[in-house]
């Protein structure tokens, strides 16, 4: 789930907060293999820093129900396919997966709630795949370039190398390496066969 919902989930909070690479990743498992992924995992990353300079704990649940706010009345639900929480100084906002259809909570947040003006570029046209390859033909940034995607893409992977190996991981952006865990580093990067290296 992580290496493909994880970047959907994620990509809303990783703009909104301008989050980088995660000091550290911190998971507990429950039902993995080595042939199969868990039935359940809570994954916890850590970021040094983010929009406004504060550190970032940001926790991911997979296969187990996450925490319901208590602000959640009237009938209301979190996003049946998934969404995010974020917990602010002054309430809750919850959102879908893609960052759709975002809730101010408690509820009556809405009723006076200051229309807010769009300042992220928006997808002109389509999906994300439409915008690719406009950006190819036009020879502009796609609104997910690699430069943007490539790190929030290693980010869910670190998810699942915590995973791997069931524990808190240090993660060095720079080297590209565990520091704290050298066996969580054969989950970085694969060993090819003599002649198939890249």
């Amino acid at each position: 789930m992580m290496g493909d919902r994880g970047a959907h989930t994620l990509d809303p909070i990783v703009t909104a907060l301008q989050l980088r690479s995660p000091s550290s990743v911190e998971a507990t498992v429950c039902g993995m293999t080595e042939e199969v992924h868990p039935l359940s995992s809570i994954v916890t990353f850590k970021f040094p820093s983010s929009r406004d300079g504060k550190p970032v704990r940001l926790t991911w649940y997979e296969g187990t129900r996450p925490p319901c706010p208590d602000e959640l009345d009237g009938g209301q639900h979190l996003p049946a396919e998934g969404g995010a929480i974020f917990k602010g100084s002054k309430g809750k906002l919850v959102c879908g997966v893609y960052g759709d259809s975002p809730r101010l909570l408690p509820e009556s947040q809405m009723k006076v709630l200051k229309q807010i003006s769009k300042t992220i570029p928006r997808v002109p046209q389509g999906n994300h795949q439409q915008d690719w390859v406009r950006a190819i033909k036009n020879g502009e940034k796609a609104g997910a370039d690699f430069a943007y995607s490539g790190p929030l893409s290693e980010t869910c992977l670190l998810g699942n190398v915590a995973k791997r190996v069931d524990a808190r991981i240090q993660w060095d952006p720079e080297k590209m390496q565990v520091s704290n865990l050298p066996a969580a580093n054969q989950y970085i990067r694969e060993t090819y066969r003599q002649g198939w290296s890249l």
